[in-house]
């Protein structure tokens, strides 16, 4: 073999040690998102609804009305708690992935709607992808990402988020109808919100995926996310 031969075989195969890596830390890093998620839900969210209902209890055993204003403060500063922990278990993983990333994007879509003005519409033609979770929890991310970035910066009136399949990749695409903006080169494009853009697309590079972005200014957005069906490894 020759000296130019070794090289580029040693160059190839440190890529693909770095590929390798970065997979298994996104994979890593999705797993521990998981647990936290399902920690705060599963317990947290458990303990704060139980004691709701233990406090409702002793304001029917205290007599006379003179604590009612306490009871209500401690009852508003509980269910502000409990929506604090579904909001950061949310940011940190839908718990509804354990259905499926189909319900998982479903619910995405709902709270989108229901936390915003807009109109969204969700359209899955696709079997359950058999993916690792771990991705399907990156994956679940990255769209996240790109509707709060609709929610926050676009300023339009509909958005929709289609499934399918394309080539052998599960391609998912997040359409608005917003302002538009020029995307930045390779991975610092970005409306206010672009650092969450630019991880997003480093974290779809690391799955051996894609996320790529038009946008017009004036012209809304379409962003697509494209994952291999045949997943790297199995997480």
């Amino acid at each position: 073999m020759s000296v130019h031969a070794a090289a580029v075989s040693r160059s190839r195969k440190g890529r693909n040690r770095l590929r390798t890596l970065a997979y298994e830390i996104t994979i890593a890093e999705a797993r521990e998102r998981e647990r936290i998620a399902l920690g705060l839900h599963d317990d947290i969210g458990q303990f704060l609804t139980l004691a709701r209902l233990k406090l409702g209890e002793l304001r029917a055993c205290v007599p006379g009305g003179a604590g009612e204003p306490l009871f209500d403060d401690i009852h508003a500063l509980l269910a502000q708690a409990a929506r604090a922990t579904r909001s950061a278990t949310f940011d940190l993983s839908s718990p509804v992935l354990r259905l499926g990333l189909e319900q998982a994007l479903h619910s995405l879509a709902d709270r989108l709607a229901r936390d915003s003005r807009l109109h969204v519409s969700f359209l899955c033609s696709v079997p359950p992808p058999a993916l690792p979770e771990a991705v399907l929890a990156v994956v679940f991310r990255g769209v996240r990402e790109l509707c709060l970035n609709v929610q926050k910066h676009a300023g339009a009136q509909r958005v929709d988020i289609a499934v399918r399949c394309e080539d052998g990749r599960l391609a998912i695409e997040v359409v608005d109808d917003g302002a538009g903006f020029v995307p930045a080169p390779r991975q610092q494009f970005s409306r206010a919100g672009g650092f969450g853009l630019a991880s997003a697309q480093v974290q779809m590079l690391a799955i051996g995926g894609q996320l790529d972005i038009c946008s017009v200014p004036g012209a809304g957005t379409r962003a697509r996310i494209l994952v291999p069906l045949a997943a790297r490894g199995r997480a």
